[in-house]
C-alpha cells in the first residue's frame, strides 16, 4: 500500500503522509446532510483484499482505484441522512466484517456471502468511524454497543472513553475517524497527537501488544477527518 485516501480539509495530515512516502488521493464531496461528513473517505469507499466498493457518485475515486482494484459501484439506497449514508461504513477484520447490517449496501452483503465472510452486526451505523483498527483481529472503540458485541467474538477490543476528538460542527468526533491503519506496514496513523488523548498510554500499549507501530501525523489535537483509507 503506497496510497492514502483522505479529506483535503486539513492539509497538514496529507503533507505528513507524503513525507512517509504515500501518494495522496483526495476524497470527494458527497451529498450528506451534515456538512462535516461530505468529505469523509470512510463513507465513500470500502476495501477488502483486491476489491473496493465505491459510491457511484464518486467517479474520481473510481477512476483512481480501478487500476489496482476490482471496483464495485454501490449506493443505490444512499442518501444524505443517517443511516442511509453509512452503506459503506464497515470494518474488515480478516474473515469478518463489522457493521450495521441493515444499512450496508446489498452488494457488500452479497460479496460477504460469496466469500464466506462473517457479518458481525452492531447497532452503530458509523462502524468504521467508531473503530480504530490496529490489526486484523483488534480494534479500539468508545462505542459501548460495539464493545459488547466484539467481546463475544475472537476480535480483541480496547474500550476507551468518549470525546477528546475534534470534529468541526459537532460536539466531538470518533477516534476511528481520526486514524487509519496500513496493514502492509503494521502501522496506525493518527490525525493529530495521540499523546493528547486521555487514554493514550493504554492505546499505545494495546498497539504494542499487537505489534503495531503508532505514528502521530501532527502535534495538533486529534481530529476526525473521516479516516484515512490506505490502498
Amino acid at each position: 500500500m503506497n496510497r492514502a485516501i483522505l479529506s483535503a480539509k486539513h492539509p497538514q495530515f496529507a503533507a505528513s503522509l507524503r513525507e512517509y512516502g504515500y501518494e495522496i488521493i483526495q476524497s470527494e464531496t458527497i451529498p450528506c446532510n451534515m456538512p462535516y461528513e461530505r468529505d469523509h473517505a470512510d463513507l465513500q469507499c470500502l476495501i477488502h483484499d483486491d476489491t473496493v466498493f465505491v459510491l457511484s457518485c464518486c467517479t474520481r475515486l473510481t477512476e483512481a482505484l480501478s487500476r489496482d482494484y476490482h471496483v464495485i459501484s454501490c449506493g443505490e439506497r444512499f442518501s444524505g441522512s443517517y443511516p442511509d449514508n453509512t452503506c459503506l461504513s464497515a470494518v474488515t477484520c480478516g474473515d469478518k466484517l463489522i457493521g450495521r447490517i441493515a444499512s450496508l449496501d446489498e452488494k457488500i452483503k452479497a460479496y460477504c456471502h460469496d466469500h464466506e465472510i462473517e457479518l458481525i452486526h452492531v447497532n452503530q451505523g458509523y462502524a468504521k468511524c467508531s473503530c480504530v483498527q490496529i490489526a486484523d483481529n483488534a480494534v479500539i472503540t468508545a462505542d459501548n454497543g460495539i464493545i459488547r458485541v466484539l467481546q463475544n467474538t475472537e476480535i480483541d477490543v480496547l474500550p476507551i472513553g468518549k470525546g477528546s476528538i475534534r470534529l468541526d460542527g459537532a460536539e466531538y468526533g470518533f477516534l476511528g475517524g481520526a486514524s487509519g491503519y496500513d496493514r502492509d506496514k503494521h502501522t496506525v496513523y493518527f490525525c493529530g497527537d495521540i499523546d493528547r488523548h486521555p487514554d493514550s498510554e493504554r492505546i499505545k500499549r494495546f498497539c504494542e501488544i499487537h505489534h503495531t507501530k503508532v505514528i502521530s501525523l501532527s502535534e495538533d489535537e486529534l481530529t476526525d477527518i473521516g479516516g484515512i483509507i490506505f490502498c
